[in-house]
């Protein structure tokens, strides 16, 4: 039998390209030459495929979990970014607030700290700000100090005649913490971070980030109304992710590093089968917390984070905000006036003999 023979009876040999092409200017031809509404239906078919693939992708995009994950990563790599946060609250008779401003720049990080409040009746505030700069070195300022030095010499934390001292003392004066300086005193604590490596402390850095993103346990419980044209999330934690995030983590070679550092660290596998969702519903529900993020409705940038807590049986409220403040890289200063911690410590020894 000859090859052709052997063949199928059902198999269709080839289309040689010439043939191919005379079939396909055909069809072309045909849809050319298909009556107005053929065209029109066939126009309308491909038009709704369109816009529902559209639709379906611009569903995702604005659906509160994408929204979430989308301001929470604009957080963590803006480029030089400025933030406030603020804490005010009241217990046991201290009523409070604090704001922490900070600043990034290819210099490094400031920060200025406020602190008000009323103790025992008395308004006391004190105002410190610090420069973090690339280099490893500190500095430190402590402004706007005698309220508060007056309010701890009335109430005893320091002798009347010690007030005036420190207030000059610290007051306008910038202290400078060398990194080799900084690196004395860090080793002599002992910390974890002494025994650590930088490439382990990469590591560290990586497999965190990585578990996280397979296992992001910050979920949306309720979308509110909208604020200042920001979509407002309350937000609450997914238990399941929780815990494989925590299980992942235990499992990784940053974690092992880590181990080595600290061996009384540990995730025992009883601990990760009491998260369930229950319980941390449950937690959430019992301790008054309340948790609510606020992301731009348009590019779903991060506006603001407010954590609230109000304890009923003793009326104690703490609220806290961070909020997103732009970029503002002029504020980093590196200060050119400086004295050593040690000098400032003869300092305040010498006034205080006066």
């Amino acid at each position: 039998m000859t090859e052709q023979e052997n063949a199928p009876e059902n198999f269709e040999q080839p289309e040689s390209a010439p043939e191919a092409s005379i079939q396909r200017t055909s069809l072309l031809q045909k849809i050319k030459n298909a009556p107005k509404r053929t065209k029109l239906i066939a126009g309308g078919v491909a038009g709704v495929l369109l816009i529902s693939g559209g639709a379906g992708a611009y569903a995702v995009y604005q659906s509160p979990d994408t929204v979430v994950a989308q301001a929470l990563v604009s957080l963590a790599t803006a480029s030089n970014p400025s933030y406030e946060l603020d804490l005010d609250g009241s217990t046991s008779g201290v009523n409070g607030t604090i704001q922490l401003f900070t600043y990034g720049s290819d210099k490094g990080t400031a920060l200025e700290l406020k602190v008000k409040g009323a103790v025992a009746g008395q308004d006391a505030s004190a105002t410190l700000n610090g420069v973090f700069s690339k280099e490893g070195d500190i500095y430190l300022n402590l402004s706007d100090f005698s309220s508060l030095a007056s309010v701890l010499g009335s109430t005893g934390y320091l002798p009347y005649s010690a007030v005036q001292s420190y207030t000059s003392a610290l007051t306008g004066t910038w202290v400078k913490l060398g990194s080799t300086e900084i690196n004395q005193y860090t080793q002599s604590l002992g910390s974890a971070s002494t025994c650590l490596n930088p490439s382990d402390t990469e590591m560290i850095s990586k497999d965190i980030q990585s578990n996280l993103r397979g296992n992001f346990f910050i979920k949306v419980q309720e979308e509110l109304s909208q604020e200042d044209g920001n979509r407002v999330f309350l937000l609450s934690i997914d238990a399941g992710k929780l815990r494989n995030f925590f299980s992942s983590l235990k499992n990784s070679k940053g974690f092992e590093a880590l181990q080595k550092c600290q061996p009384s660290l540990n995730i025992p596998d009883s601990a990760l089968n009491e998260i369930t969702q229950q319980v941390i519903d449950e937690g959430i529900a019992k301790s008054g917390i309340s948790v609510k993020l606020y992301a731009n409705s348009f590019s779903h940038t991060f506006s603001k984070l407010a954590f609230s807590f109000r304890d009923p049986s003793s009326g104690q409220t703490v609220n806290l905000t961070l909020k997103s403040n732009g970029s503002h890289p002029e504020k980093v200063v590196i200060p050119t006036t400086t004295i050593t911690f040690t000098e400032l410590l003869s300092k305040i020894y010498a006034s205080s003999l006066y």
